[in-house]
Order: structure tokens, then C-alpha cells, then sequence
């Protein structure tokens, strides 16, 4: 009896803890709330975010018929509460979050005669807007980021894809183009973006005004800081095979004026890359066959570069100029290989192929950005660059060899300029011209001797207009031309026009779907390599021809975009049908006891396109994006066709300092319209940790952990000649990373500068593989 009453009186005490703990839980997740009104009414639908104290977005609801809101699980602190609706100035109001349950005072907000064209999309950080989306990163999103290309990854635009190693970002259409404040970014500008100094990310998926030229656009809106600076330092390094990118900047601001240094060392080094090909070439009367298997590879590259900016930014203009210094160096990228002839007549013999590549590469730019009575925006580009390159490749096959040593001085010059007048009626007038130029004079040595000199330019002229009618429909409309000039010296000139249009009619069925269609009609100038008359051996078989005589290439797409938001879900169906005209495509013939690799401009290529795209906020915490997609692609006087399916999957996770990152894509196969190749790439998996505490970010990350052998496969037929390959690369394998930054802020605050140092590296140098 005893012994049953202690146990009685156990259960009761543990009850009575439980309960305790239980009612301390939920005294813990405290609640804030209020109520709007608008003329002693209630005011439903009203969008209310919570901020911090330096704009962060914390959590967003909207009030109810009644006028209510509620924000729950608020931890301690200050914040702001930021209130707005179509029709009405917004307001805000500063609180302070103690452990107890807060009550806001009664908001009234007043009429606005200004329609803001604000569609709120409820629970979400994802706003509407006449011809953009705008998102506002939230707190856990900026958190676990440390360049502009996470948190954008982060946000989870579900029509967006990100590649944050490479720098990459597209639609269904094509690549979105990036900027900062309004002004074009490149991927270092991106890349050196520090997420806490982004108040708000725009996508304008059908782009009007300033942004009508572009397929897309994402434009970052960061912070703006009067006095200070900060040094900030990140490195990268790959596990598995030497790869890293190391990095430093600084910056001082004074009024309205900073100045900005960056510099960084890349470098990337692996070996023992693997390549089994099948080759068939068909001479008139005669067969040769040749099996081809790479061993002992070695590649090796390393860059540096130096840049300096100096900016001026008012409320009337945003100026800028600055210098930069590239070099790229690949000392080594080679291979031995074992080759099999068959048919015409059998051998085995072993052969060696090395390229040595070096870059120089200083550039001047300027920029400006200016703000006019009425409205009015005018902003111009102009960019100046020198490069000088070299080009050196030993082949050798038995006894015999062959040399290739090039000399390159490439001139560039590039000028934008766009204007922008806003109509009556939320109507816009806009018109923007463009001008690129490139002269290149190259010195070829070895199996063929040989001066080339190119001058090769297009300029672009645009006339946008944007039309509202009433409520529901939109039209945006950019015709144009293109005038391409290029002469290859001793040979005649080259001009062709051509005639652009950029179209979109929007149709806004309510406040959260969108059904846009789109007709373009586009241009593309062919590789300045292709525009020679060099002949470059590739081996004793085989040689490269360049062909001065391409066309324009010409694009017609038509398509269907749907965009779906409800609450904390995101959808987009696109659907694209393109045809190009004079595609510019590879092209093998026989000529007496050799095979020719050349290019023509005379075959016509279909492509058809469906892209599904999802997004879910399951909670603060956890958030999920899925991308599928198909397409088909047809060569239609080769007869050639192909389709592709593709799979994405990408699931984020955030717990206080830490997130968690999965993804995996399927495996998939293409065609290629140019090269005539398709592509089966095999199915990619990894995952990452990051930890972010004050000025540290710590990150690290695989890839395919558990997969030892990932091959990449090939295969083409041009008639005379046909391949197959697999290919195998060290960088493709098992591979890890470890990811560190730190930024140190002095003075006050300042804002991460973008770093504009275009490190890519153009030339017309025509390289045998």
C-alpha cells in the first residue's frame, strides 16, 4: 500500500512538472498582434511585415476581415512593423519585444489617391508588382549566405535556376542577366556581394523600361551608408583535386563618395583525366577506324587580378570609373594517348598533345546613371579593353609532329546608352542603342604561317514602349535592328542587317496569377575564332578551317508563361517554341587524304521547350524548390532530333547559426544545334553545411559522395565522319569543400561594393581542340 501511494504521488509530481514545462513552452513562443482600420473600418488584406531594426525581413501575414493580425513565435528584441496596402500610406511602427505577449496600438492608415500596383502574395516575402517580383529576404535567407549568388540561391525563385559555383543563372528562356542598384553586374560583382547589405532582390521576369533588353533580370537594392568601411577576405578551396579562389577587398566611404580595391588568386590543377573514343572516317573508296584511349593528363591554370573603383552616388546620379588587370595562365593541359587504326590500314601508335595558353588583359570603364526631371533616366556603358594572347600547341604522333605558335592583340570597345521616359497612364517610352567593336591581329607560326587581321562590330538600336490597359492587360513592345560589319583582311567586307523585336502581352487574371505571352526575334554574330582563313592541325587525319563568309544567325521564339503564388507555394508552367535561321553549325568534309572540320550558317534548327517550376516554404526553417523540364531539339536538313528530360531538386534547411543544403539533378541527354553533339550527362547529388556567426561564414559541401565513377558521354554524325566517346574527369568525381569569409567593418557601416573585374577572356585565336 505504501509502495502504491509513492507511486501515486511519482505520477503526480511528474504531471504537475510536465504541466509546468508545458505552460512555460507556451508562455515562451510569445505572440504580437494589432488591428487595422481605415475610417473607423476595419482594413482587411492589409500586408504586414515584420523588420528588424536595419530592414531584415522577419515574418510577413496579412490581417484578416476583421482587420486582425498576428505574429507568432517572436523572439526578444526591437523591431519594426511595417504596414501597407494598394490605396494607402504605408506606416510604420517601432516595438519593442519583451517575454510577454505585446499588443500593437490601433494602426489607421490613410488614403492614397496613387495606385501603387502592389499585389501582396500572402505569407510570403514574395510581392507582385506591375512587371517584376519583389522579394524580400528574410532573416534565416541572409543569414546562411556570403555572396550574392547564395542568397539568390536561398530565395528560391522557382523559375530561377542558380549554379552558385559557376556563377550561372537562367530561365526557361535563357541567361538572366544580373544587376546592382540598376547597374549590370558581372559574376565578381555578384560574387563579392555581401548578403546583409541587400535590403531587397527584384525579378523582373517580364521586363519593362530600363530592363526591356533583357531576357530577365534580377537587380539587387542594397543598402546605402554614408561614412566607414570594411575589409572583407574569402577563400575557397576544392577537396579531391587543387582547385581554390582566394579573395580581398576594401572599401572607404566618405559623403557620397567610396573607393573600393579588390584583388584575387585562382588556381585549378588535376590529372589523370580518362577519354575512350570510337572514330569513323569515310574517304571516298576507303574506311579508316581509329579507337583512341587518354591516359597521363595533366592540367594546370592559375589567375590573378587587381581592380580599383572610384564612385559618386546621389539621389540625382550614380557615377563610376575604374581599372582592372587580368592575367590567366595555363602552363600545362595535355595528354598521352594510345591509337588503334583499322580498315584502310592497321597500326598502333602512341601519340602526345600539349597547349600552353597565357592572357593579358587591362580595362578602363566608365559609368553613369542620371536621374532627370520628370521621371526621366538616362544611364550609359563605356568600356575599353586590350588583350594580349598566346598560343602554343606540340602534337605529336610516332615519328612526326606538329607546331602551332600564335601571337594575338585583341582591341575592345563597347558603349551603351539608354533613355527612359515614363507616359502618362503607367505608360513608358524608352529608347537604347549599342556598340561593339573588336580588332584582332594574330600571328600564326609552325605547320601554317599566317597574319590575320579582323575588324568585326554590331550596333544595336531599340525603341521600347509599355502599354497598360486598364487592370488586366499589359503590353510591352521593342522592336530594333542590328547592323553586323566584319572584314577579314584581303577579303571583301561583310554587312548584314537585321530586324529585332522584343514582345510580351500580359494578362493579369487576379491579383496573384499571371499569364504572359511573349514573340521575339533576334541576332547572333558568329565566334570571332570562326572568322578566318587559317587551317590548324589537329592531327594527322584531321585539320581546322576557319570560314570568313558566316551569316547572321536569326531567332524566332513564341511562348507561354504562367505564374501561380498562393501563400507560402510558388508555380511557373513556361512553354517555348524557337526556330533559328542560318544556324551556325559544325561541319566535316573530305578534301584529297584529309578530313576537314569547318563551320557552315546554312541549316535551320527547331527547338521546343516545357519547364515546370515549384517552390514551398514548408516553415521558417525548411524550404524545397523542384524543376523539371523537357526539350526537343531538330536539325531539319540533317534530319537530326533529339529529346531531353531534366530533373532539380533542392531542399534548404536553417537552424540558428546552420543550414543544411540537398540537392540532386537526373541524369540527362541534349543536342546540341551548333555542334551537332549530344551529351548524356549522369545524374549529380550533394550536400553542404554552413555556419554563420557576425562577420564568419563557414561552409562545407560534396559532391556525388557516394559514386565512384561518373561519365560523361558523346556522340555525333556528320556523314563523312562519326565519334563516339565516354569520358571520365577527376573534377566530376567524389569532391568536398571548404568555404571561409570574414568581413571587418570599421567606422560605420558600409555597404559591400560590387566588384566589376571581368575575368573572362576573349580571343579570335583558332584552336585546334
Amino acid at each position: 500500500m505504501i509502495q502504491h501511494n509513492t507511486f501515486l504521488m511519482n505520477k503526480t509530481g511528474l504531471l504537475i512538472m510536465l504541466l509546468a514545462l508545458l505552460g512555460n513552452s507556451m508562455q515562451a513562443q510569445n505572440k504580437l498582434y494589432g488591428t487595422v482600420e481605415n475610417n473607423g473600418k476595419p482594413l482587411p488584406y492589409v500586408t504586414v511585415r515584420l523588420l528588424e531594426t536595419d530592414s531584415t525581413f522577419v515574418s510577413g501575414v496579412t490581417t484578416d476581415t476583421l482587420g486582425k493580425y498576428v505574429f507568432s513565435n517572436i523572439e526578444k528584441g526591437n523591431y519594426l512593423v511595417a504596414l501597407s496596402s494598394i490605396g494607402y500610406k504605408p506606416a510604420f511602427i517601432q516595438i519593442k519585444m519583451s517575454d510577454k505577449n505585446l499588443k500593437v496600438p490601433l494602426v489607421t492608415l490613410e488614403t492614397e489617391n496613387v495606385v501603387l500596383g502592389e499585389v501582396v502574395i500572402k505569407g510570403s516575402s514574395f510581392i507582385r508588382k506591375d512587371d517584376h517580383v519583389l522579394v524580400i529576404p528574410d532573416k534565416q535567407q541572409v543569414k546562411h549566405a556570403s555572396t550574392g549568388y547564395d542568397l539568390l540561391y536561398n530565395l528560391m525563385i522557382p523559375d530561377i535556376e542558380v549554379n552558385r559555383k559557376k556563377g550561372e543563372v537562367s530561365n526557361g528562356l535563357g541567361t538572366v542577366t544580373l544587376y546592382i542598384n540598376g547597374e549590370k553586374a558581372d559574376y565578381r560583382d555578384v560574387q563579392s556581394l555581401r548578403p546583409r547589405d541587400i535590403e531587397k532582390v527584384e525579378y523582373f521576369d517580364v521586363p519593362t523600361g530600363r530592363y526591356s533588353s533583357d531576357i530577365a533580370a534580377i537587380n539587387y537594392i542594397t543598402k546605402q551608408y554614408r561614412s566607414g568601411g570594411y575589409v572583407s577576405l574569402d577563400g575557397q578551396q576544392t577537396i579531391g583535386y587543387l582547385n581554390g579562389d582566394y579573395n580581398v577587398s576594401a572599401k572607404v566611404s566618405h559623403g557620397n563618395t567610396s573607393y573600393t580595391l579588390w584583388g584575387g588568386y585562382a588556381m585549378k590543377k588535376y590529372e589523370d583525366d580518362c577519354t575512350e573514343k570510337h572514330e569513323s572516317i569515310f574517304f571516298p573508296g576507303y574506311e579508316i577506324d581509329r579507337e583512341h584511349t587518354s591516359s597521363a593528363s595533366r592540367y594546370k591554370n592559375n589567375q590573378q587580378y587587381v581592380q580599383f573603383k572610384v564612385s559618386n552616388v546621389t539621389k540625382k546620379h550614380n557615377l563610376s570609373a575604374q581599372a582592372a588587370f587580368v592575367r590567366d595562365d595555363t602552363p600545362e593541359n595535355g595528354s598521352k594517348a594510345l591509337l588503334a587504326y583499322s580498315g584502310y590500314y592497321n597500326r598502333q601508335v602512341s601519340s602526345f598533345d600539349a597547349k600552353d595558353e597565357n592572357n593579358l588583359k587591362p580595362s578602363l570603364r566608365l559609368y553613369g546613371n542620371f536621374e532627370l526631371p520628370k521621371g526621366q533616366n538616362l544611364e550609359f556603358t563605356l568600356k575599353g579593353s586590350y588583350g594580349r594572347n598566346t598560343y602554343t600547341r606540340t602534337y605529336q604522333e610516332a615519328d612526326e609532329t606538329s607546331l602551332s605558335d600564335v601571337n594575338e592583340d585583341l582591341y575592345s570597345f563597347n558603349f551603351f546608352g539608354k533613355y527612359n521616359l515614363p507616359l502618362r497612364h503607367n505608360n513608358s517610352f524608352g529608347v537604347d542603342i549599342r556598340h561593339i567593336h573588336d580588332i584582332t591581329s594574330s600571328d600564326y607560326k609552325g605547320d601554317y604561317d599566317s597574319w590575320q587581321h579582323l575588324w568585326m562590330s554590331e550596333t544595336m538600336l531599340h525603341v521600347s514602349y509599355n502599354q497598360r490597359f486598364g487592370e488586366k492587360f499589359s503590353l510591352d513592345f521593342r522592336p530594333g535592328v542590328s547592323m553586323v560589319n566584319y572584314k577579314l583582311h584581303g577579303l571583301d567586307g561583310q554587312q548584314h542587317w537585321s530586324i529585332r523585336l522584343r514582345s510580351q502581352f500580359v494578362y493579369h487574371i487576379n491579383k496573384q496569377q499571371q499569364l504572359a505571352f511573349i514573340a521575339n526575334i533576334a541576332n547572333e554574330q558568329p565566334e570571332i575564332s570562326y572568322m578566318n582563313n587559317i587551317d590548324q592541325t589537329v592531327d594527322f587525319i584531321q585539320i581546322k578551317r576557319g570560314n570568313p563568309y558566316l551569316d547572321n544567325t536569326k531567332y524566332y521564339d513564341i511562348g507561354m508563361i504562367y505564374n501561380l503564388p498562393i501563400n507560402r507555394f510558388n508555380a511557373q508552367l513556361m512553354m517555348v517554341w524557337g526556330f533559328a535561321d542560318n544556324n551556325i553549325r559544325t561541319h566535316y568534309y573530305i578534301e584529297e587524304d584529309k578530313l576537314v572540320s569547318s563551320f557552315l550558317s546554312n541549316s535551320n534548327a527547331y527547338n521546343l521547350g516545357a519547364r515546370l517550376a515549384l517552390s514551398y516554404k514548408f516553415s521558417d526553417h525548411l524550404r524545397a524548390k523542384f524543376t523539371g523540364q523537357y526539350v526537343n531539339v531538330h536539325v531539319t536538313n540533317l534530319s537530326m532530333n533529339q529529346n531531353g528530360f531534366l530533373g532539380i531538386l533542392d531542399v534548404n534547411y536553417f537552424l540558428k547559426d546552420f543550414a543544411l543544403n540537398v540537392y540532386g539533378r537526373t541524369a540527362s541527354s541534349q543536342l546540341d544545334m551548333n555542334s551537332l553533339v549530344t551529351v548524356k550527362e549522369p545524374a549529380s547529388y550533394g550536400a553542404s553545411v554552413s555556419w554563420s556567426h557576425k562577420g564568419w561564414y563557414l561552409e562545407a559541401g560534396t559532391e556525388n559522395p557516394f559514386t565512384k565513377h561518373v561519365r560523361y558521354k558523346e556522340h555525333a554524325d556528320y556523314g563523312v565522319y562519326k565519334y563516339s566517346q565516354v569520358r571520365t574527369s577527376r573534377i566530376n568525381q567524389q569532391t568536398g569543400y571548404v568555404k571561409v569569409a570574414y568581413t571587418f567593418d570599421f567606422g560605420r557601416k558600409t555597404s559591400r561594393d560590387k566588384n566589376d573585374v571581368d575575368r573572362s577572356i576573349n580571343s579570335a585565336i583558332m584552336k585546334a581542340n
